[in-house]
Protein backbone atom coordinates (compact mmCIF):
# COMPACT_ATOMS: atom_id res chain seq x y z
CA UNK A 1 0.00 0.00 0.00
CA UNK A 2 2.83 2.40 0.91
CA UNK A 3 4.62 1.66 -2.38
CA UNK A 4 1.42 2.38 -4.33
CA UNK A 5 0.91 5.64 -2.48
CA UNK A 6 4.52 6.59 -3.15
CA UNK A 7 4.05 5.97 -6.89
CA UNK A 8 0.85 7.99 -6.89
CA UNK A 9 2.65 10.94 -5.24
CA UNK A 10 5.53 10.68 -7.73
CA UNK A 11 3.11 10.60 -10.66
CA UNK A 12 1.23 13.60 -9.35
CA UNK A 13 4.47 15.51 -8.94
CA UNK A 14 5.29 14.87 -12.59
CA UNK A 15 1.95 16.06 -13.93
CA UNK A 16 2.28 19.25 -15.98
CA UNK A 17 1.36 22.51 -14.31
CA UNK A 18 -1.40 23.95 -16.45
CA UNK A 19 -3.67 26.91 -16.03
CA UNK A 20 -7.35 26.10 -15.90
CA UNK A 21 -8.41 28.28 -18.79
CA UNK A 22 -12.11 28.65 -19.56
CA UNK A 23 -11.88 26.37 -22.61
CA UNK A 24 -10.25 23.59 -20.53
CA UNK A 25 -12.84 23.88 -17.76
CA UNK A 26 -15.65 23.97 -20.32
CA UNK A 27 -14.21 20.95 -22.17
CA UNK A 28 -14.01 18.86 -18.98
CA UNK A 29 -17.51 19.80 -17.81
CA UNK A 30 -19.05 19.33 -21.25
CA UNK A 31 -17.40 15.91 -21.63
CA UNK A 32 -18.54 14.64 -18.25
CA UNK A 33 -22.09 15.88 -18.75
CA UNK A 34 -22.20 14.35 -22.25
CA UNK A 35 -21.02 11.01 -20.85
CA UNK A 36 -23.75 11.07 -18.20
CA UNK A 37 -26.27 11.63 -20.99
CA UNK A 38 -25.06 8.64 -22.98
CA UNK A 39 -22.81 10.57 -25.40
CA UNK A 40 -19.46 9.25 -24.20
CA UNK A 41 -18.17 8.92 -27.78
CA UNK A 42 -17.97 12.72 -28.11
CA UNK A 43 -16.38 12.93 -24.64
CA UNK A 44 -13.51 10.70 -25.79
CA UNK A 45 -12.66 13.05 -28.68
CA UNK A 46 -12.84 16.16 -26.50
CA UNK A 47 -10.57 14.69 -23.84
CA UNK A 48 -8.05 13.55 -26.48
CA UNK A 49 -7.93 17.08 -27.86
CA UNK A 50 -7.32 18.43 -24.34
CA UNK A 51 -4.59 15.83 -23.76
CA UNK A 52 -2.78 16.79 -26.97
CA UNK A 53 -2.90 20.48 -26.08
CA UNK A 54 -1.84 20.13 -22.44
CA UNK A 55 0.23 16.91 -22.50
CA UNK A 56 -1.58 15.96 -19.30
CA UNK A 57 -1.75 12.14 -18.94
CA UNK A 58 -4.97 12.37 -16.91
CA UNK A 59 -6.83 13.73 -19.92
CA UNK A 60 -5.34 10.99 -22.12
CA UNK A 61 -6.41 8.34 -19.61
CA UNK A 62 -9.96 9.70 -19.49
CA UNK A 63 -10.12 9.82 -23.28
CA UNK A 64 -8.99 6.19 -23.48
CA UNK A 65 -11.61 5.12 -20.94
CA UNK A 66 -14.44 6.72 -22.90
CA UNK A 67 -13.10 5.47 -26.24
CA UNK A 68 -12.84 1.87 -25.03
CA UNK A 69 -16.29 2.08 -23.45
CA UNK A 70 -17.83 3.26 -26.73
CA UNK A 71 -15.85 0.85 -28.94
CA UNK A 72 -13.70 3.51 -30.65
CA UNK A 73 -10.57 1.38 -30.85
CA UNK A 74 -8.45 3.63 -33.13
CA UNK A 75 -9.16 6.65 -30.93
CA UNK A 76 -8.40 4.56 -27.84
CA UNK A 77 -5.04 3.57 -29.30
CA UNK A 78 -4.16 7.22 -29.91
CA UNK A 79 -5.16 8.15 -26.37
CA UNK A 80 -3.29 5.24 -24.80
CA UNK A 81 -0.16 5.99 -26.80
CA UNK A 82 -0.31 9.59 -25.60
CA UNK A 83 -0.90 8.40 -22.03
CA UNK A 84 2.23 6.20 -22.11
CA UNK A 85 4.26 9.02 -23.71
CA UNK A 86 3.22 11.56 -21.08
CA UNK A 87 3.39 9.15 -18.12
CA UNK A 88 6.08 6.58 -19.02
CA UNK A 89 6.16 5.16 -15.49
CA UNK A 90 2.51 4.02 -15.64
CA UNK A 91 2.18 0.26 -15.79
CA UNK A 92 -1.58 0.59 -16.23
CA UNK A 93 -1.13 2.76 -19.33
CA UNK A 94 1.29 0.31 -20.90
CA UNK A 95 -0.87 -2.74 -20.18
CA UNK A 96 -4.02 -1.13 -21.52
CA UNK A 97 -2.14 -0.06 -24.62
CA UNK A 98 -0.98 -3.64 -25.13
CA UNK A 99 -4.52 -5.01 -24.75
CA UNK A 100 -5.94 -2.44 -27.15
CA UNK A 101 -3.12 -3.10 -29.62
CA UNK A 102 -3.83 -6.83 -29.56
CA UNK A 103 -7.56 -6.22 -29.96
CA UNK A 104 -6.81 -4.09 -32.99
CA UNK A 105 -4.65 -6.88 -34.45
CA UNK A 106 -1.56 -4.64 -34.64
CA UNK A 107 0.90 -7.40 -33.82
CA UNK A 108 3.97 -5.43 -34.99
CA UNK A 109 3.27 -2.91 -32.24
CA UNK A 110 2.45 -5.55 -29.61
CA UNK A 111 5.81 -7.35 -29.48
CA UNK A 112 7.91 -4.39 -28.23
CA UNK A 113 5.23 -3.54 -25.66
CA UNK A 114 5.31 -7.08 -24.30
CA UNK A 115 9.12 -7.03 -24.15
CA UNK A 116 9.06 -3.66 -22.41
CA UNK A 117 6.56 -4.82 -19.76
CA UNK A 118 8.42 -8.07 -19.09
CA UNK A 119 11.82 -6.35 -18.93
CA UNK A 120 10.63 -3.66 -16.55
CA UNK A 121 8.59 -5.88 -14.25
CA UNK A 122 9.06 -9.66 -14.76
CA UNK A 123 6.67 -10.37 -11.89
CA UNK A 124 3.81 -9.26 -14.12
CA UNK A 125 4.47 -12.10 -16.56
CA UNK A 126 1.73 -14.43 -15.18
CA UNK A 127 -0.99 -11.81 -15.54
CA UNK A 128 0.30 -10.81 -18.97
CA UNK A 129 0.22 -14.36 -20.33
CA UNK A 130 -3.30 -14.96 -18.96
CA UNK A 131 -4.37 -11.79 -20.74
CA UNK A 132 -2.79 -13.04 -23.96
CA UNK A 133 -4.71 -16.31 -23.58
CA UNK A 134 -7.98 -14.47 -23.12
CA UNK A 135 -7.37 -12.31 -26.19
CA UNK A 136 -6.36 -15.21 -28.45
CA UNK A 137 -9.87 -15.84 -29.78
CA UNK A 138 -10.40 -12.23 -30.84
CA UNK A 139 -7.28 -12.05 -33.04
CA UNK A 140 -7.85 -11.80 -36.76
CA UNK A 141 -4.30 -12.86 -37.68
CA UNK A 142 -4.25 -16.01 -35.60
CA UNK A 143 -1.13 -17.49 -37.20
CA UNK A 144 0.70 -14.19 -36.70
CA UNK A 145 -0.37 -14.18 -33.04
CA UNK A 146 0.89 -17.73 -32.66
CA UNK A 147 4.27 -16.76 -34.09
CA UNK A 148 4.39 -13.76 -31.78
CA UNK A 149 3.54 -15.53 -28.53
CA UNK A 150 5.41 -18.83 -28.82
CA UNK A 151 8.96 -17.42 -28.66
CA UNK A 152 8.01 -15.08 -25.80
CA UNK A 153 6.44 -17.95 -23.85
CA UNK A 154 9.50 -20.10 -24.52
CA UNK A 155 11.52 -17.70 -22.35
CA UNK A 156 9.38 -18.83 -19.40
CA UNK A 157 9.46 -22.65 -19.67
CA UNK A 158 8.34 -23.26 -16.10
CA UNK A 159 5.60 -20.61 -15.95
CA UNK A 160 2.13 -22.22 -16.06
CA UNK A 161 0.51 -19.05 -17.41
CA UNK A 162 2.91 -19.06 -20.36
CA UNK A 163 1.87 -22.61 -21.17
CA UNK A 164 -1.79 -21.54 -21.02
CA UNK A 165 -1.14 -18.68 -23.46
CA UNK A 166 0.41 -21.12 -25.93
CA UNK A 167 -2.52 -23.52 -25.47
CA UNK A 168 -5.08 -20.82 -26.19
CA UNK A 169 -3.36 -19.60 -29.32
CA UNK A 170 -2.41 -23.08 -30.58
CA UNK A 171 -6.08 -24.02 -30.29
CA UNK A 172 -7.01 -21.09 -32.53
CA UNK A 173 -4.76 -22.43 -35.33
CA UNK A 174 -5.88 -26.04 -34.71
CA UNK A 175 -2.45 -27.21 -33.56
CA UNK A 176 -3.95 -29.96 -31.41
CA UNK A 177 -0.61 -31.69 -30.91
CA UNK A 178 0.86 -28.55 -29.33
CA UNK A 179 -2.24 -28.13 -27.15
CA UNK A 180 -1.81 -31.70 -25.88
CA UNK A 181 1.92 -31.20 -25.25
CA UNK A 182 1.29 -28.07 -23.24
CA UNK A 183 -1.40 -29.76 -21.15
CA UNK A 184 1.02 -32.61 -20.43
CA UNK A 185 3.48 -30.01 -19.17
CA UNK A 186 0.82 -28.17 -17.15
CA UNK A 187 -0.21 -31.38 -15.39
CA UNK A 188 3.29 -31.42 -13.86
CA UNK A 189 3.80 -27.68 -13.41
CA UNK A 190 0.40 -26.74 -11.99
CA UNK A 191 -1.72 -29.80 -11.13
CA UNK A 192 -4.03 -27.69 -8.96
CA UNK A 193 -4.63 -24.88 -11.46
CA UNK A 194 -8.13 -25.38 -12.87
CA UNK A 195 -8.45 -22.49 -15.31
CA UNK A 196 -6.78 -24.04 -18.39
CA UNK A 197 -8.65 -27.34 -17.90
CA UNK A 198 -11.99 -25.60 -17.47
CA UNK A 199 -11.25 -23.38 -20.48
CA UNK A 200 -10.41 -26.34 -22.74
CA UNK A 201 -13.39 -28.36 -21.50
CA UNK A 202 -15.73 -25.51 -22.36
CA UNK A 203 -14.07 -25.01 -25.76
CA UNK A 204 -14.36 -28.70 -26.66
CA UNK A 205 -17.91 -28.96 -25.36
CA UNK A 206 -19.07 -26.32 -27.82
CA UNK A 207 -17.86 -28.53 -30.67
CA UNK A 208 -17.83 -32.13 -29.47
CA UNK A 209 -19.28 -33.03 -26.08
CA UNK A 210 -17.76 -36.52 -26.16
CA UNK A 211 -14.30 -35.04 -26.69
CA UNK A 212 -14.91 -32.67 -23.77
CA UNK A 213 -15.84 -35.58 -21.51
CA UNK A 214 -12.80 -37.63 -22.54
CA UNK A 215 -10.48 -34.65 -22.03
CA UNK A 216 -11.85 -33.77 -18.60
CA UNK A 217 -11.78 -37.39 -17.45
CA UNK A 218 -8.13 -37.65 -18.48
CA UNK A 219 -7.14 -34.40 -16.76
CA UNK A 220 -8.95 -35.28 -13.53
CA UNK A 221 -7.23 -38.66 -13.44
CA UNK A 222 -3.82 -36.96 -13.32
CA UNK A 223 -4.98 -34.10 -11.08
CA UNK A 224 -6.12 -35.80 -7.86
CA UNK A 225 -5.88 -32.51 -6.00
CA UNK A 226 -8.04 -30.57 -8.44
CA UNK A 227 -10.68 -28.34 -6.90
CA UNK A 228 -14.10 -29.70 -6.06
CA UNK A 229 -15.59 -27.31 -8.61
CA UNK A 230 -13.57 -28.92 -11.41
CA UNK A 231 -14.37 -32.42 -10.17
CA UNK A 232 -18.09 -31.64 -10.11
CA UNK A 233 -17.83 -30.34 -13.68
CA UNK A 234 -17.49 -33.95 -14.91
CA UNK A 235 -20.86 -35.31 -13.71
CA UNK A 236 -22.46 -32.00 -14.68
CA UNK A 237 -21.16 -32.52 -18.21
CA UNK A 238 -22.67 -36.01 -18.17
CA UNK A 239 -25.95 -34.46 -17.06
CA UNK A 240 -25.91 -31.98 -19.93
CA UNK A 241 -25.63 -34.95 -22.29
CA UNK A 242 -28.56 -36.70 -20.55
CA UNK A 243 -26.33 -39.54 -19.36
CA UNK A 244 -28.25 -39.72 -16.09
CA UNK A 245 -27.11 -43.09 -14.67
CA UNK A 246 -23.48 -42.22 -15.43
CA UNK A 247 -23.87 -38.75 -13.91
CA UNK A 248 -25.41 -40.19 -10.77
CA UNK A 249 -22.64 -42.77 -10.44
CA UNK A 250 -20.03 -40.02 -10.81
CA UNK A 251 -21.71 -37.84 -8.19
CA UNK A 252 -22.02 -40.81 -5.81
CA UNK A 253 -18.33 -41.67 -6.28
CA UNK A 254 -17.35 -38.09 -5.46
CA UNK A 255 -19.52 -38.11 -2.35
CA UNK A 256 -18.02 -41.43 -1.23
CA UNK A 257 -14.56 -39.85 -1.52
CA UNK A 258 -15.73 -36.63 0.17
CA UNK A 259 -18.36 -37.63 2.74
CA UNK A 260 -20.37 -34.78 4.19
CA UNK A 261 -19.51 -32.36 1.36
CA UNK A 262 -22.73 -30.37 1.17
CA UNK A 263 -22.67 -29.52 -2.56
CA UNK A 264 -22.22 -33.20 -3.37
CA UNK A 265 -24.99 -34.21 -0.97
CA UNK A 266 -27.22 -31.66 -2.70
CA UNK A 267 -26.35 -32.93 -6.19
CA UNK A 268 -26.66 -36.61 -5.22
CA UNK A 269 -30.01 -35.93 -3.60
CA UNK A 270 -31.42 -34.20 -6.66
CA UNK A 271 -30.10 -36.94 -8.95
CA UNK A 272 -31.62 -39.66 -6.77
CA UNK A 273 -34.96 -37.83 -6.74
CA UNK A 274 -34.91 -37.47 -10.52
CA UNK A 275 -34.28 -41.19 -10.83
CA UNK A 276 -37.08 -42.02 -8.33
CA UNK A 277 -34.72 -43.42 -5.69
CA UNK A 278 -36.66 -41.76 -2.89
CA UNK A 279 -34.77 -43.33 0.01
CA UNK A 280 -31.39 -42.09 -1.28
CA UNK A 281 -32.88 -38.73 -2.22
CA UNK A 282 -34.19 -38.17 1.29
CA UNK A 283 -30.90 -39.24 2.89
CA UNK A 284 -28.71 -36.95 0.75
CA UNK A 285 -31.05 -33.95 0.80
CA UNK A 286 -31.43 -34.11 4.57
CA UNK A 287 -27.64 -34.39 4.82
CA UNK A 288 -27.20 -31.27 2.70
CA UNK A 289 -29.72 -29.45 4.88
CA UNK A 290 -27.94 -30.46 8.09
CA UNK A 291 -24.57 -29.50 6.55
CA UNK A 292 -25.77 -25.94 6.10
CA UNK A 293 -26.21 -25.84 2.33
CA UNK A 294 -27.30 -22.28 1.42
CA UNK A 295 -30.40 -23.47 -0.48
CA UNK A 296 -32.22 -24.32 2.74
CA UNK A 297 -35.77 -23.60 1.60
CA UNK A 298 -35.28 -25.27 -1.77
CA UNK A 299 -34.09 -28.38 0.08
CA UNK A 300 -37.13 -28.30 2.38
CA UNK A 301 -39.43 -27.88 -0.60
CA UNK A 302 -37.77 -30.74 -2.48
CA UNK A 303 -37.96 -32.97 0.58
CA UNK A 304 -41.68 -32.21 0.63
CA UNK A 305 -41.89 -33.40 -2.98
CA UNK A 306 -39.93 -36.54 -2.09
CA UNK A 307 -42.40 -37.27 0.71
CA UNK A 308 -45.36 -36.76 -1.63
CA UNK A 309 -43.83 -39.18 -4.13
CA UNK A 310 -43.48 -41.66 -1.26
CA UNK A 311 -47.20 -41.19 -0.45
CA UNK A 312 -46.39 -39.67 2.92
CA UNK A 313 -48.50 -36.48 3.04
CA UNK A 314 -47.90 -35.95 6.76
CA UNK A 315 -44.13 -35.66 6.25
CA UNK A 316 -44.66 -33.61 3.09
CA UNK A 317 -46.72 -31.13 5.10
CA UNK A 318 -43.98 -30.87 7.71
CA UNK A 319 -41.41 -29.94 5.09
CA UNK A 320 -43.65 -27.50 3.24
CA UNK A 321 -44.62 -25.83 6.51
CA UNK A 322 -40.91 -25.33 7.25
CA UNK A 323 -40.34 -23.26 4.08
CA UNK A 324 -39.91 -19.66 5.15
CA UNK A 325 -40.70 -16.34 3.50
CA UNK A 326 -38.82 -16.09 0.23
CA UNK A 327 -38.84 -17.39 -3.34
CA UNK A 328 -40.04 -20.91 -2.37
CA UNK A 329 -42.80 -19.88 0.01
CA UNK A 330 -45.57 -19.54 -2.58
CA UNK A 331 -44.76 -22.89 -4.18
CA UNK A 332 -44.78 -24.57 -0.76
CA UNK A 333 -48.16 -23.05 0.13
CA UNK A 334 -49.51 -24.19 -3.24
CA UNK A 335 -48.47 -27.78 -2.50
CA UNK A 336 -50.07 -27.54 0.96
CA UNK A 337 -53.28 -26.34 -0.70
CA UNK A 338 -53.19 -29.34 -3.06
CA UNK A 339 -52.77 -31.65 -0.05
CA UNK A 340 -55.73 -29.93 1.63
CA UNK A 341 -57.82 -30.53 -1.49
CA UNK A 342 -56.77 -34.18 -1.72
CA UNK A 343 -58.06 -34.60 1.83
CA UNK A 344 -61.40 -33.13 0.77
CA UNK A 345 -60.90 -29.78 2.54
CA UNK A 346 -61.53 -27.57 -0.49
CA UNK A 347 -62.56 -24.47 1.44
CA UNK A 348 -59.38 -24.67 3.51
CA UNK A 349 -57.30 -25.17 0.37
CA UNK A 350 -58.78 -22.10 -1.31
CA UNK A 351 -58.54 -20.00 1.86
CA UNK A 352 -54.87 -20.94 2.35
CA UNK A 353 -54.02 -19.28 -0.96
CA UNK A 354 -55.99 -16.07 -0.39
CA UNK A 355 -53.90 -12.89 -0.59
CA UNK A 356 -50.74 -14.72 -1.69
CA UNK A 357 -48.56 -13.49 -4.55
CA UNK A 358 -46.24 -10.50 -4.72
CA UNK A 359 -47.10 -9.43 -8.28
CA UNK A 360 -50.16 -9.41 -10.54
CA UNK A 361 -48.75 -12.38 -12.41
CA UNK A 362 -48.25 -14.39 -9.21
CA UNK A 363 -51.69 -13.42 -7.90
CA UNK A 364 -53.23 -14.56 -11.19
CA UNK A 365 -51.46 -17.92 -10.98
CA UNK A 366 -52.69 -18.33 -7.40
CA UNK A 367 -56.29 -17.60 -8.45
CA UNK A 368 -56.05 -20.10 -11.30
CA UNK A 369 -54.85 -22.76 -8.85
CA UNK A 370 -57.72 -21.96 -6.49
CA UNK A 371 -60.17 -22.33 -9.36
CA UNK A 372 -58.58 -25.57 -10.51
CA UNK A 373 -58.80 -27.11 -7.04
CA UNK A 374 -62.43 -26.04 -6.69
CA UNK A 375 -63.58 -27.27 -10.11
CA UNK A 376 -61.73 -30.59 -9.77
CA UNK A 377 -63.84 -31.08 -6.66
CA UNK A 378 -66.90 -30.06 -8.72
CA UNK A 379 -67.29 -26.94 -6.57
CA UNK A 380 -68.05 -24.81 -9.61
CA UNK A 381 -69.80 -22.03 -7.71
CA UNK A 382 -66.76 -21.63 -5.44
CA UNK A 383 -64.44 -21.51 -8.49
CA UNK A 384 -66.69 -18.88 -10.08
CA UNK A 385 -66.70 -16.79 -6.88
CA UNK A 386 -62.89 -16.89 -6.61
CA UNK A 387 -62.48 -15.86 -10.25
CA UNK A 388 -65.10 -13.11 -10.05
CA UNK A 389 -63.42 -11.61 -7.00
CA UNK A 390 -60.03 -11.66 -8.74
CA UNK A 391 -61.46 -10.12 -11.91
CA UNK A 392 -62.73 -7.14 -9.94
CA UNK A 393 -59.10 -6.40 -9.09
CA UNK A 394 -57.71 -7.37 -12.52
CA UNK A 395 -60.57 -7.01 -15.03
CA UNK A 396 -58.33 -7.17 -18.09
CA UNK A 397 -56.66 -10.47 -17.18
CA UNK A 398 -57.11 -12.80 -20.18
CA UNK A 399 -56.11 -15.86 -18.13
CA UNK A 400 -58.82 -15.23 -15.55
CA UNK A 401 -61.47 -14.52 -18.20
CA UNK A 402 -60.59 -17.73 -20.01
CA UNK A 403 -60.76 -19.79 -16.81
CA UNK A 404 -64.08 -18.27 -15.75
CA UNK A 405 -65.46 -19.00 -19.21
CA UNK A 406 -64.52 -22.68 -18.81
CA UNK A 407 -66.02 -22.77 -15.32
CA UNK A 408 -69.24 -21.19 -16.61
CA UNK A 409 -69.49 -23.92 -19.23
CA UNK A 410 -69.03 -26.55 -16.51
CA UNK A 411 -71.82 -24.85 -14.55
CA UNK A 412 -74.03 -25.27 -17.62
CA UNK A 413 -74.21 -21.51 -18.15
CA UNK A 414 -73.52 -21.08 -21.84
CA UNK A 415 -74.35 -17.37 -21.88
CA UNK A 416 -71.76 -16.54 -19.18
CA UNK A 417 -69.20 -18.79 -20.85
CA UNK A 418 -69.74 -17.04 -24.18
CA UNK A 419 -69.47 -13.60 -22.54
CA UNK A 420 -66.14 -14.35 -20.88
CA UNK A 421 -64.62 -16.13 -23.85
CA UNK A 422 -65.55 -13.25 -26.15
CA UNK A 423 -63.96 -10.82 -23.68
CA UNK A 424 -60.87 -13.05 -23.72
CA UNK A 425 -60.73 -12.98 -27.53
CA UNK A 426 -60.93 -9.19 -27.54
CA UNK A 427 -57.66 -9.22 -25.61
CA UNK A 428 -56.17 -12.13 -27.60
CA UNK A 429 -58.07 -12.23 -30.89
CA UNK A 430 -56.01 -14.91 -32.65
CA UNK A 431 -55.32 -17.23 -29.72
CA UNK A 432 -56.16 -20.75 -31.02
CA UNK A 433 -57.21 -22.19 -27.66
CA UNK A 434 -59.54 -19.26 -27.04
CA UNK A 435 -61.09 -19.65 -30.49
CA UNK A 436 -61.50 -23.35 -29.86
CA UNK A 437 -63.06 -22.85 -26.42
CA UNK A 438 -65.67 -20.44 -27.73
CA UNK A 439 -66.33 -22.63 -30.77
CA UNK A 440 -66.79 -25.69 -28.57
CA UNK A 441 -69.13 -23.81 -26.23
CA UNK A 442 -71.27 -22.69 -29.16
CA UNK A 443 -71.27 -26.20 -30.61
CA UNK A 444 -72.32 -27.73 -27.27
CA UNK A 445 -74.64 -25.09 -25.81
CA UNK A 446 -76.27 -23.61 -28.95
CA UNK A 447 -77.24 -24.47 -32.51
CA UNK A 448 -75.09 -21.68 -34.00
CA UNK A 449 -73.02 -24.26 -35.77
CA UNK A 450 -71.79 -22.08 -38.65
CA UNK A 451 -70.29 -19.57 -36.21
CA UNK A 452 -68.79 -22.39 -34.14
CA UNK A 453 -67.25 -23.95 -37.25
CA UNK A 454 -65.64 -20.66 -38.32
CA UNK A 455 -63.99 -20.32 -34.92
CA UNK A 456 -62.78 -23.93 -34.75
CA UNK A 457 -61.57 -23.81 -38.37
CA UNK A 458 -59.43 -20.79 -37.54
CA UNK A 459 -58.05 -22.52 -34.46
CA UNK A 460 -57.31 -25.68 -36.43
CA UNK A 461 -55.38 -23.77 -39.09
CA UNK A 462 -53.13 -22.39 -36.38
CA UNK A 463 -52.71 -25.73 -34.56
CA UNK A 464 -53.64 -28.51 -37.01
CA UNK A 465 -52.52 -31.38 -34.78
CA UNK A 466 -53.89 -30.19 -31.46
CA UNK A 467 -56.04 -33.07 -30.13
CA UNK A 468 -58.42 -30.79 -28.22
CA UNK A 469 -59.18 -28.74 -31.32
CA UNK A 470 -59.56 -31.91 -33.40
CA UNK A 471 -62.01 -33.16 -30.77
CA UNK A 472 -64.01 -29.91 -30.98
CA UNK A 473 -64.29 -30.19 -34.75
CA UNK A 474 -65.32 -33.84 -34.52
CA UNK A 475 -67.95 -33.10 -31.89
CA UNK A 476 -69.28 -30.13 -33.86
CA UNK A 477 -69.64 -32.25 -37.03
CA UNK A 478 -71.45 -34.93 -35.03
CA UNK A 479 -73.84 -32.30 -33.66
CA UNK A 480 -74.40 -31.15 -37.24
CA UNK A 481 -75.46 -34.68 -38.25
CA UNK A 482 -72.20 -35.65 -39.99
CA UNK A 483 -70.91 -38.65 -37.99
CA UNK A 484 -68.70 -40.04 -40.78
CA UNK A 485 -66.83 -36.74 -41.10
CA UNK A 486 -66.75 -36.43 -37.30
CA UNK A 487 -65.15 -39.86 -36.88
CA UNK A 488 -62.02 -38.87 -38.82
CA UNK A 489 -61.28 -35.96 -36.50
CA UNK A 490 -62.12 -37.88 -33.33
CA UNK A 491 -59.94 -40.82 -34.36
CA UNK A 492 -56.99 -38.44 -34.82
CA UNK A 493 -57.68 -36.75 -31.48
CA UNK A 494 -58.00 -40.04 -29.57
CA UNK A 495 -54.88 -41.47 -31.24
CA UNK A 496 -52.92 -38.46 -30.04
CA UNK A 497 -54.15 -38.49 -26.44
CA UNK A 498 -56.60 -40.78 -24.65
CA UNK A 499 -58.32 -37.93 -22.84
CA UNK A 500 -61.58 -39.00 -21.13
CA UNK A 501 -63.76 -36.38 -22.83
CA UNK A 502 -62.28 -37.20 -26.24
CA UNK A 503 -62.94 -40.89 -25.49
CA UNK A 504 -66.55 -40.08 -24.61
CA UNK A 505 -67.08 -38.23 -27.91
CA UNK A 506 -65.24 -40.89 -29.92
CA UNK A 507 -67.23 -43.70 -28.28
CA UNK A 508 -70.54 -41.94 -28.90
CA UNK A 509 -69.79 -41.39 -32.60
CA UNK A 510 -68.63 -45.02 -33.02
CA UNK A 511 -71.87 -46.17 -31.38
CA UNK A 512 -73.96 -43.99 -33.68
CA UNK A 513 -72.25 -45.56 -36.70
CA UNK A 514 -73.03 -49.08 -35.51
CA UNK A 515 -69.49 -49.87 -34.35
CA UNK A 516 -70.74 -50.84 -30.90
CA UNK A 517 -68.02 -53.31 -29.95
CA UNK A 518 -65.34 -50.73 -30.70
CA UNK A 519 -67.33 -48.05 -28.87
CA UNK A 520 -67.69 -50.27 -25.80
CA UNK A 521 -63.96 -51.04 -25.84
CA UNK A 522 -63.05 -47.34 -25.97
CA UNK A 523 -65.52 -46.35 -23.27
CA UNK A 524 -64.64 -49.23 -20.93
CA UNK A 525 -60.95 -48.38 -21.15
CA UNK A 526 -61.59 -44.69 -20.48
CA UNK A 527 -63.94 -45.38 -17.54
CA UNK A 528 -61.39 -47.77 -16.03
CA UNK A 529 -58.83 -44.95 -16.02
CA UNK A 530 -61.30 -42.17 -15.10
CA UNK A 531 -64.17 -43.74 -13.11
CA UNK A 532 -65.54 -40.42 -11.84
CA UNK A 533 -65.49 -38.43 -15.07
CA UNK A 534 -68.97 -36.95 -15.49
CA UNK A 535 -69.10 -36.89 -19.30
CA UNK A 536 -67.92 -40.50 -19.51
CA UNK A 537 -70.39 -41.67 -16.91
CA UNK A 538 -73.23 -39.91 -18.75
CA UNK A 539 -72.30 -41.63 -22.02
CA UNK A 540 -72.04 -45.02 -20.26
CA UNK A 541 -75.49 -44.58 -18.71
CA UNK A 542 -77.09 -43.58 -22.02
CA UNK A 543 -75.37 -46.04 -24.35
CA UNK A 544 -74.20 -48.93 -22.23
CA UNK A 545 -77.14 -48.71 -19.80
CA UNK A 546 -74.81 -48.69 -16.81
CA UNK A 547 -75.60 -46.98 -13.50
Amino acid sequence: MEEAQKRAREAEANYPRISLTPDIVYGVLASEIAAQRGEAAASASTYLDLAKRTRDPRFAQRSAEFALFTGQLPLALDALKLWTDTEPASDAAREQLLIATLRAGKLDRAAPLIDEILAKEPARAPALFVQLARLAQSQTDKLGTYKLVRPIAARFPDLPEARFAVIAIAAEVNDDAEVERQFDRLATLAPRWDLPVAWQTDRLNRKDSKAALAFLKKELARRPDASMELKIAYPRLLLSQKQYPEARAAFDALLAANPGQRDLQYACGLMAFQMKDLIAARKHLEGALESGHPEQDFLRYTLGQVAEEAHDPKTARRWYDAVGAGPRYLAAQARLAVLDAEEGRIDAAVARLDNLGASDQERTQVTLLQSQLAREAKRYELANAVLTRALKARPASPELLFERGLVADMRGNGADAERDLRAYLKLKPDEPLGLNALGYTLATRTTRYAEAQALIDKALKAMPDNPMILDSMGWLLFRMGKPDAALKYLFRAYSAVEDPEIAAHYGEVLWSLGQRDKATEVLDKAIGANPNHEVLRDVARRLLKRP
